[in-house]
């Protein structure tokens, strides 16, 4: 007889009925948060989640980051390290770790705030064309899998290729147990498209007089003539939303709002606090103006817009 550790060491190798591969890449999520059981416990309930997490702030640590989908993928891994005997033994030393190259489309705006990214150490979560997310698991919590990003692009057009309005994503896995032995699949039968990524908008200040402010929104692009006031498409929309400020140590003190207008003239909001409580404030306060949350802003037909705070002074 022969004795065995195998058993405490293997799997068997029988094999479920229907059981998932990846299939060709088509989008990727940066989410550094975790979704816990109650959020995985079907598919609608998954895709549920990271639709709402992708309409969070983008400080917020659950936040889901949506990449453009992948036009051009090819594999980057890096190549396996062997070794061998000189009477013709060989095998792996060390496995390579995988890498892709791929490319989206991306203007040069957006392409600016993808390299934010660049050298960063973040979680992904995959998407392929069967309609299945691959993640991993951290104890019950669904993440996705570390890695690093690095984007590429902005450069003028050859006309020998597809080059104008492409830009090339490096993404790097840190971990070959995490990426391929502990990987896991969620089918979806939803719509991908409503994981949605969010456009800043900035609050801006143009002028006060006494407790009223006029309020610009302004989204920042790469024209050089400026920024783009989106007041005429969503003015209206957000202004009956509620607004938030603050003062004082991390501005935690409340400053109520008395009213939020629209000024169609200057084509911006207006913003009166009451006045009492402004009246008190030190001259110099400071005053952060938040607007509605995306989640709001969404239900209120204000899509795919997160309202980025502006800090006033009295």
């Amino acid at each position: 007889m022969a004795y065995s550790l195998c058993g405490k060491s293997v799997a068997n190798t029988g094999e479920q009925a229907c059981d998932k591969s990846k299939g060709v890449a088509k989008k990727f999520f940066i989410f550094n948060g975790s979704i816990d059981p109650a959020d995985y416990v079907s598919e609608s309930a998954f895709l549920a989640k990271l639709v709402a997490n992708s309409k969070l702030s983008k400080d917020s640590a659950n936040k889901v980051f949506v990449i453009n989908e992948i036009q051009d993928f090819t594999d980057a891994s890096e190549a396996n390290k062997e070794g061998s005997l000189n009477q013709g033994y060989k095998t792996v030393l060390l496995e390579g770790k995988p890498a892709y190259k791929g490319k989206i489309f991306a203007g040069a705006d957006l392409l600016k705030r993808l390299r934010t990214f660049n050298n960063q150490t973040v979680r992904i979560i995959e998407y392929d064309s069967n309609g299945v997310f691959w993640a991993t698991k951290v104890g019950t919590a669904v993440k996705g899998f570390s890695a690093k990003l690095f984007f590429t692009g902005g450069k003028l057009a050859t006309g020998q290729n597809v080059e104008e309005g492409i830009a090339d994503v490096s993404i790097s896995f840190l971990s070959t147990s995490e990426y391929i032995d502990n990987a896991g699949w969620m089918e979806t039968t939803g719509n991908v498209e409503d994981i949605t990524p969010l456009l800043d908008v900035n609050l801006t200040y143009i002028s006060k007089s006494s407790n009223v402010f006029k309020i610009g929104l302004s989204i920042q692009g790469s024209s050089l003539i400026g920024a783009y006031n989106p007041f005429d498409e969503v003015g209206a929309l957000i202004a009956p939303l509620t607004f938030t400020a603050g003062t004082g140590v991390n501005y935690g003190t409340t400053l109520p709002i008395t009213s939020v207008a629209v000024d169609n003239t200057l084509k911006a909001l207006t913003v009166t606090f009451d006045n009492t409580a402004y009246t008190a404030l030190a001259s110099g306060a400071k005053i952060k103006l938040s607007g509605p949350i995306p989640s709001v802003l969404d239900a209120a037909d204000v899509t795919e817009t997160e309202l980025i705070p502006v800090i006033l002074t009295k």
